[in-house]
């Protein structure tokens, strides 16, 4: 995948899989666009519960990861509520603007989630 494509034109990936593929940091591209996959990657890898990525028009927030605020540990709770968007819910996210490249929107994310800890 080319990092300077334009963010917009990745953001609405539909996933064609099986209801039955099984989710894992080896299948992570199967369940989002390219433009989440090392960010999902990354969260993964620190044991962070994702629970949806994309574009975030349909409730009105950020486009970016959705992720599981109860399953954080109470260092990594403190360190993100201010990315809350309910009660059980952060949003790793940034704008994305017409000329955004993927690489801006991928730093974007990884610099939040840089901070967060390995739990």
């Amino acid at each position: 995948m080319n990092k300077d494509a334009f963010a917009k034109d990745l953001l609405h990936f539909k996933s064609t899989i099986d209801s039955g593929q099984k989710f894992g940091r080896d299948t992570i591209h199967l369940f989002c666009s390219p433009l989440f996959v090392d960010t999902m990657k990354a969260l993964f890898d620190k044991n962070i519960e994702t629970m949806s990525c994309g574009s975030g028009a349909e409730r009105n927030i950020l486009p970016g990861i959705t992720c599981n605020f109860e399953s954080l540990s109470d260092e990594n709770k403190k360190l993100t509520t201010h990315l809350k968007i309910s009660p059980t819910e952060i949003r790793i996210g940034a704008p994305i603007h017409p000329t955004t490249t993927f690489k801006e929107f991928e730093a974007e994310l990884l610099k939040v989630i840089g901070i967060l800890k390995k739990q």
